[in-house]
């Protein structure tokens, strides 16, 4: 008697365990592996130079891309460059950005700091940025990470690798 209820138990237990971690998976946010891997291309839309009085350069740039996992984008970025400042030398500045990146998914807000240096090579622009997941939307909403960003201005290219934590994504 015990073997023929104990068969069906399992089952019904297992079906049970089954149903909840398929729930689980549905409710939660995909976390795509915890990455934010994105690569744009972009050109500038708006420029305003104040070099000579404030030693300010601004840029409005707009572009396309794509972000793994999450699809084809569309990405406007606001760039104040301080031209005053030589983080690695002469012909180099410092780089303030907010990076608005459009998603079916929602908006992903960014917040970036970087440095443009003069190389051999030409200018190259390397820094840091962080997900402002107050101002996300959609999945991005309550999002964190930070991690890097480059830049080629020759090509208008830039790629952000690091680090995206989608509210309620496991660690």
């Amino acid at each position: 008697m015990r073997k023929t209820i104990g068969l069906p138990l399992l089952v019904v237990v297992l079906g049970v365990l089954g149903s909840g971690f398929a729930l689980h998976a549905a409710a939660a946010p995909p976390n795509h592996a915890n990455r934010l891997e994105a690569s744009f291309t972009e050109s500038a839309q708006s420029v305003t130079n104040r070099i000579a009085d404030l030693g300010t350069f601004q840029l409005i740039n707009t572009g396309a891309g794509t972000v793994d996992g999450f699809g084809s984008a569309t990405v406007v970025v606001g760039i104040t460059q301080d031209r005053s400042a030589a983080p690695c030398g002469t012909g180099s500045w410092t780089n303030a950005a907010t990076r608005r990146i459009v998603l079916a998914d929602g908006v992903l807000m960014v917040r970036e700091l970087s440095t443009t240096c003069s190389t051999p090579s030409g200018l190259v622009i390397s820094g840091t940025y962080e997900v402002d997941g107050l101002s996300s939307t959609g999945i991005f909403a309550g999002a964190r990470g930070t991690a890097e960003i480059t830049a080629d201005p020759v090509a208008h290219t830039a790629t952000l690798s690091g680090k995206l934590h989608l509210a309620g994504s496991a660690e």
